[in-house]
């Protein structure tokens, strides 16, 4: 009988962040790691930390856990230093000091498409029904379609990093 595999593929082969900052001078601080996952969905755009602090935290006895922050690269663009909150999957690779200045080197940078925000949407129909019954029992003529202003302040703000 044939072995049948359900679920999806295991694709975390690496070590968790904790693992190699753990076995790092001065806990990995100003070297690069990466996601393996990653590279290999936008291979030819660099997604990348360089850590800058890393804090070890004493959870429980026996357990030791860390909050790292790194300067982030995502896909050739720099976001800045962010809190590295997937430490834990393992998926994270070590880039060898040699390899640093080679690997870091953007050559493709990915080009976020300018997405229109709409300034009105339609109203509910539940909402239009009664602003309708409103302004008849008010003497108005409602017009045939009811818009309200649509506000996104921090609509697409981190639209590049999560849907990208």
């Amino acid at each position: 009988m044939p072995i049948r595999y359900v679920g999806r593929d295991p694709v975390q082969f690496a070590k968790s962040l904790y693992e190699i900052c753990r076995q790092l001078r001065d806990w990995g601080v100003g070297r690069v790691v990466y996601k393996h996952r990653l590279s290999e969905l936008h291979p030819t755009q660099k997604s990348y930390f360089r850590l800058t602090s890393v804090v070890p935290v004493l959870k429980s006895p026996g357990e030791l856990a860390f909050q790292i922050w790194g300067h982030e690269v995502f896909r050739g663009r720099e976001k800045g230093v962010n809190l590295i909150t997937e430490g834990r999957k393992l998926d994270w690779v070590l880039v060898p000091k040699e390899e640093e200045k080679e690997f870091c080197a953007v050559r493709e940078v990915y080009d976020i498409k300018q997405i229109p925000v709409p300034t009105h949407m339609n109203c509910p129909p539940l909402l239009e029904l009664s602003i309708k019954g409103e302004m008849k029992a008010r003497g108005q003529a409602p017009p045939e379609k009811i818009q309200i202003p649509f506000i996104a302040d921090n609509y697409i703000k981190e639209l590049d990093s999560y849907w990208a």
